[in-house]
């Protein structure tokens, strides 16, 4: 295709076959972009997720575009199937919130569907520049301001929290929630299970404010975990 021709279909109001196919390819990588990103850090929604969210909200709103300029006697309004499309991308990223023992998952990965369904809707509407930098924006978001606030939750002392069970199936859930309770921000968890004496042992990496006590938390620990033999704080 002439890059003439290309340049027109690209700016052209009117929906023809040749501009939805070019929007629902722009509509395709920006959507990807933001799925390999999601892929990478293994999030529910990944790369074919945010490519169909993406390229299904350009198809509506061709359609959305597409039926007032083809029926113009019949009054319709091009705004109704679009305003349904979010109402829809409501219920999908619910979806992948995951709720349990007082601590939520997934509200990142639902604002990123939702997101992504915008952009693909900006696509469909011939905005193609607010949706290139929706979608970066987006990616800095999710890349670039995560590790600032990495950076900014590891600024304290690291500490290892080891802790002694008589069981070899503690209740993992309730230690972590204990834990997050007393605002200390958990790095990683590793664990042990000691078979011959039925006993596991649990380490967690943890960030602490410079003048924290230990004593409350280890109190309120074995409270809710009675099985538990030992605790300790160390340096690391």
């Amino acid at each position: 295709m002439p890059s003439e021709q290309l340049i027109s279909e690209l700016l052209t109001t009117d929906i023809t076959y040749t501009s939805a196919a070019i929007r629902l390819v722009i509509s395709f990588l920006l959507g990807a972009i933001i799925g390999i990103e999601r892929q990478q850090r293994r999030q529910s929604a990944g790369m074919r997720t945010m490519i169909l969210i993406c390229v299904g909200s350009t198809a509506a709103m061709l359609l959305s575009l597409w039926i007032p300029q083809s029926y113009p006697h019949h009054n319709a309004d091009p705004g109704r199937i679009a305003a349904q499309i979010l109402t829809g991308i409501g219920f999908l990223g619910a979806g992948t919130i995951v709720q349990s023992n007082g601590s939520v998952r997934g509200l990142t990965t639902a604002a990123c569907i939702w997101v992504i369904a915008i952009i693909g809707m900006c696509v469909g509407a011939g905005l193609y520049i607010p949706a290139a930098i929706l979608t970066f924006i987006t990616l800095f978001i999710l890349i670039a301001l995560e590790r600032i606030e990495n950076k900014k939750r590891l600024s304290g002392d690291i500490k290892q929290l080891k802790i002694i069970f008589t069981t070899d199936t503690p209740d993992i859930d309730t230690v972590i929630n204990s834990i997050k309770s007393h605002r200390l921000f958990i790095v990683n968890i590793s664990s042990e299970k000691h078979f011959d004496t039925s006993e596991s042992i649990l380490l967690f990496r943890v960030q602490t404010r410079r003048n924290d006590t230990f004593e409350q938390l280890f109190n309120d620990i074995h409270t809710l975990c009675p099985q538990i033999k030992s605790i300790g704080m160390y340096d690391l």
